[in-house]
């Protein structure tokens, strides 16, 4: 269980979540459930669940169509999502296109990639299943490497999905047999991972696991994820060696909690909604910025305070500072157990400043956080698809595309940042 949440008796915590796509009625006066087929497995799969385990019969599962009298719905799905040990997503045209069950998506995944960077090695505790048949290629990028075509769960599963085989009287043993089996991996891979439950995500402000809806075929949205911070051998004096490794991309500021370096956890989450990330050290991407005639990517800079008290760093923040796209900011972690940049604080804050004040000034004002300085790992985890997302707006907003004969758009200026995250011009919809 995570420090940063109370705990629950295990018994109390669903054993899954099954996140399904609602169908339109076809006609608003019919009274019939549209989803009654989907409500029946979840009622088989919580019996089931039931008869292996001793889960508490009111925890077993959850479903978002079981509402309670006095609930705030948002909020129990939330809660749903934040304590569940198992997601179970279920396979459809439908699903892939919804923009909810891509947030229940993306709330799961985000909360097992804060496990994983604790606990290396955790296998996925999400278990896709087809509810009707699709093609690899009707998936998006964030599905591609779960398997969901599950051999155990018999031959006409492959066949029909589970809606054939639970609305067709001539598949219920079929159906039967996938049911009891299902059950039973829910159960095994709850017990295998145990997933740490957190406190409940803003639901409405999440991001979805797919992405923006795009023209079919349309590659994803770059993100260029930028580690500005130096290694083992190169840290200043007064700083250990703990939080450091061989190279910039092996810096893991949120030890010794969490021991996954931040760069590989940014690039995971990234891909959790829809983007492809483009690690690299400062070096590697500084060439790219000063190249003309190149589009320079949306992306997020990861600096480490200490890299102020390094010459050769510090001439890199300077560097950063003065690259005018407003379409590339910063994330500065800030580990609240951190005793050694606590003690240096005032200090590290004042060089912080004095060589990269214009960029941070530039962060978006309900993101301030990232410039201010991210206490934990899971705080990160919030900040970063929510900047991700301003940069990609920006970016298709302002970045000219070089090599069109139009006239290129105007240089973007700090100073039009500025205004625009104080709210007094433009278009600060994203921010």
């Amino acid at each position: 269980m995570s420090p940063e949440y109370d705990s629950q008796p295990a018994d109390n915590l669903p054993y899954f979540f099954l996140s399904y796509a609602r169908t339109p009625r076809r006609d608003p006066r019919d009274p019939s459930d549209p989803d009654r087929w989907v409500y029946k497995l979840y009622l088989d799969l919580c019996e089931t669940i039931l008869n292996m385990t001793k889960a508490d019969p009111q925890h077993v599962g959850f479903m978002d169509r079981v509402n309670r009298p006095g609930v705030r719905w948002p909020d129990e799905l939330a809660r749903a999502l934040a304590t569940c040990r198992v997601f179970v997503p279920l396979y459809s045209d439908r699903y892939f296109a919804s923009e909810n069950c891509g947030k229940e998506w993306f709330a799961f995944a985000r909360r097992e990639l804060n496990h994983r960077a604790r606990i290396r090695g955790t296998p996925s505790a999400i278990i896709p299943v087809m509810w009707i048949r699709l093609r690899p290629e009707q998936l998006p990028d964030v599905a591609h490497p779960l398997h969901y075509d599950h051999p155990d769960l018999g031959s006409r599963y492959n066949t029909e999905g589970l809606y054939g085989m639970i609305k067709l009287q001539r598949y219920r043993s079929d159906y039967q047999l996938a049911v009891h089996r299902l059950a039973h991996r829910i159960v095994q891979v709850a017990n295998e991972t145990q997933i740490a439950a957190e406190h409940p995500a803003d639901y409405p402000s999440l991001e979805s696991a797919f992405g923006p809806v795009k023209d079919p075929g349309a590659d994803r949205d770059t993100m260029q994820i930028t580690v500005l911070a130096p290694d083992i051998n190169s840290r200043p004096d007064g700083r250990s060696g703990t939080y450091y490794g061989p190279t910039p991309e092996t810096w893991a500021p949120y030890q010794t909690d969490y021991t996954q370096p931040l760069a590989e956890y940014a690039a995971e989450l990234a891909r959790c909604f829809g983007c492809q990330p483009v690690v690299g050290t400062f070096a590697d991407h500084a060439a790219g910025w000063a190249a003309g005639g190149r589009r320079v990517s949306a992306g997020l800079c990861l600096v480490d305070a200490w890299a102020a008290r390094s010459p050769e760093c510090a001439a890199q923040l300077r560097r950063l500072d003065q690259l005018e796209h407003p379409w590339v900011s910063v994330l500065l972690p800030w580990n609240s157990q951190d005793a050694e940049l606590t003690e240096a604080e005032t200090e590290l804050r004042a060089r912080l400043r004095e060589l990269l004040g214009r960029k941070l000034d530039s962060v978006p004002y309900r993101c301030r956080l990232a410039a201010v300085g991210i206490p934990t790992l899971r705080e990160f985890g919030e900040i970063m698809p929510k900047m991700a997302m301003i940069m990609l707006k920006r970016f298709r907003k302002e970045a000219p595309v070089y090599g069109l004969r139009e006239a290129p758009a105007p240089r973007p200026r700090l100073r039009d940042v500025d205004l625009v995250d104080q709210g007094k011009s433009g278009d600060d919809s994203d921010e």
